[in-house]
């Protein structure tokens, strides 16, 4: 049945209501089922105490009462006990079917109020004044604790005491006392049905509201899971010309020697990477709004390398400003997840050097009580309170009210404060008008371990790379670009094309697109030319869905990944480290034949 149908069934039974306690059959199931559920959920504590109830007078008859009439009662206490064992064993069984699970556990229930109601008798005719209150304790106990639908509580309970009332008339000669008896069990029984009444009709409304909820909740995870694939969608197709706009403008960039061509050619670069940072903090913001979206996976790093680096590739931007950046941190140790912490230092920095019209930029960390207290500061414009409230709004940006492109959408501290609160990173603001602005993070600190820095872009390349690609464009902007870069490439569309080619191609690194027309997707086909070459060649994968499923897919492939749209400055720096390794590789394995 889909959730419409679903939901249609369930507004229906709530303007109809269930007065009888009764829903149409295709709802009375399930109702029957949660409440088979809710009864195994307290099965143990309630057997528990009607065990120790017959315990416990079961002690006491054989103490308080002369031996004979204790030992003639004890057959029915045992009775009582067995049949509540009995119930127990199996209502627990998930093979019991949810009908006969209640009624076991109304029949133990009723077996247990019927063996007190003829204990009490059966003690009347030996002459011990044993006390009625006792079933009044098991009427009790059935209408507050069992937790059974009104009809098996009311039918066990009236029973029972129906039962008392006629062995009443049956052995002892009626009189006063015994009306008084029947009156007060009449009248508990009455309150106890009507309490039991108004509790399963508030149940069953409940169970109403609770399935109308779930079913929301159904749909709205099946919304964001469709969110998700379109998003993963539009991220690859959009993602896909960009990509291959930005590597033909920096192959035009690099083979331009006219000054009037390099510059029209730089600025076009330059466009097309505004135009991937503004689709980038779109398509981050979008996935970070959805639950699950983004999966923070946490470790232990040295912080300084990261900010080291961030430091030096934002050093540029700054000077041409005139600003003045600055890095204060010593050697910590933090617990975070490095791909996303860098996000965030990346937009507060870039939102230092785009709005707050500074002279200088600080980045820092240091120890505080246990943790790491990492700020990005600034001494330029400031924000007053009411700026203060409206900074971390989406799509608002104070001082650019003609919504120029090149200072971004306004998306970069909403996307700082998902991520922090995702990432479980207390974010705070300080600022004030004239006074500068500083964002501080709360990191938990790690133990120290070892790092490695990076090694350095190579001054010139070299290599045999196949390329896989599906995107012609693509292909041949990825394939003219490493070929400029003093690479032999071999390009291919497919991966039958690729296996065929790849004895002749002798590659010593493979790059491969994610999304790739076949069925296979391009970790897969990584996989294929590795086994067909016989040699774990090293290998780039170039995907837009840079999904933490992907990223844990590659760490044990041991394939690093790019996001689309590549640029060119990560791409040779990972061909910087790859290369070198393969080449390793190569002489290593010739060496075994050897």
């Amino acid at each position: 049945m889909s959730l419409e149908q679903q939901e249609r069934l369930l507004l229906a039974q709530q303007r109809r209501g269930y007065r009888r306690l009764r829903f149409i059959p295709a709802l009375e199931q399930g109702f029957v089922e949660h409440r088979v559920q809710r009864v195994r959920r307290r099965l143990l504590l309630i057997v528990c105490t009607a065990l120790l109830f017959q315990l416990v007078y079961t002690a006491l008859d054989l103490t308080l009462m002369p031996l004979a009439v204790g030992l003639s009662v004890l057959p029915l206490r045992l009775l009582a006990l067995l049949g509540a064992v009995a119930g127990f064993f199996y209502c627990r069984r998930a093979q019991s079917p949810p009908s006969r699970v209640l009624l076991a556990y109304s029949g133990a229930y009723a077996l247990n109020g019927a063996c007190v109601a003829a204990i009490i008798h059966l003690c009347w005719a030996q002459g011990v004044a044993m006390p009625y209150d006792g079933l009044f304790l098991i009427l009790l106990f059935g209408y507050v604790l069992l937790g059974v639908s009104f009809r098996a509580a009311s039918l066990s309970a009236w029973g029972f005491c129906g039962l008392f009332l006629g062995l009443g008339l049956l052995l002892t000669e009626p009189g006063g006392a015994l009306a008084y008896q029947g009156l007060f069990l009449i009248c508990a029984n009455l309150l106890g049905s009507a309490g039991a009444y108004l509790q399963e009709h508030g149940q069953r409304g409940a169970w109403l509201n609770l399935r109308l909820l779930d079913l929301a909740r159904q749909r709205a995870e099946a919304d964001d899971a469709r969110k998700l694939r379109l998003l993963a969608a539009a991220s690859h197709d959009l993602r896909q010309p960009l990509n291959a706009m930005g590597l033909y403008a920096q192959h035009l960039l690099e083979q331009s020697r006219e000054p009037g061509m390099r510059r029209v050619s730089r600025r076009l670069a330059t466009s097309v990477e505004q135009l991937s940072r503004l689709l980038q903090s779109l398509l981050d913001y979008t996935r970070l709004t959805l639950p699950g979206g983004v999966q923070p996976r946490p470790e232990a790093f040295a912080l300084r390398p990261l900010l080291e680096r961030l430091g030096a590739e934002t050093r540029g931007e700054a000077e041409s400003q005139g600003v003045e950046l600055q890095l204060h941190c010593a050697d910590l140790w933090v617990r975070s997840d490095p791909l996303l912490l860098e996000r965030v230092l990346r937009n507060l920095l870039s939102n230092a050097l785009r709005h707050a019209q500074a002279r200088r930029v600080s980045i820092g960390a240091r120890d505080d009580a246990g943790a790491v207290l990492l700020e990005v500061a600034d001494d330029g414009r400031g924000l007053s309170e009411a700026e203060q409230a409206q900074v971390f709004e989406e799509f608002r940006q104070l001082d650019n009210p003609g919504r120029n492109a090149e200072r971004g959408l306004g998306l970069g501290l909403a996307i700082v404060r998902q991520l922090a609160a995702l990432l479980e990173h207390p974010l705070q603001l300080h600022s004030s008008p004239g006074q500068g602005t500083r964002f501080s993070l709360r990191l938990p600190a790690a133990a120290a371990g070892e790092w490695r820095p990076r090694p350095p872009v190579a001054a010139a390349l070299s290599g045999r790379i196949l390329v896989l690609e599906d995107d012609r464009e693509g292909r041949e902007a990825l394939s003219g670009l490493l070929q400029r870069w003093g690479c032999e490439v071999c390009a291919c569309a497919d991966l039958p094309d690729a296996l065929d080619r790849l004895e002749q191609a002798a590659p010593q690194l493979l790059i491969s697109d994610y999304r790739l027309a076949a069925a296979e997707d391009g970790l897969r086909a990584i996989e294929r030319l590795r086994e067909a070459a016989g040699r774990m060649l090293p290998a780039l994968l170039i995907s837009a869905d840079l999904s933490p499923e992907l990223q844990e897919r590659c760490i044990p492939a041991h394939v690093t990944l790019l996001g689309k749209p590549l640029l060119p400055a990560r791409l040779r720096q990972a061909l910087a480290v790859l290369l070198p390794a393969a080449s390793e590789l190569a002489r290593t394995a010739q060496a075994g034949r050897q």
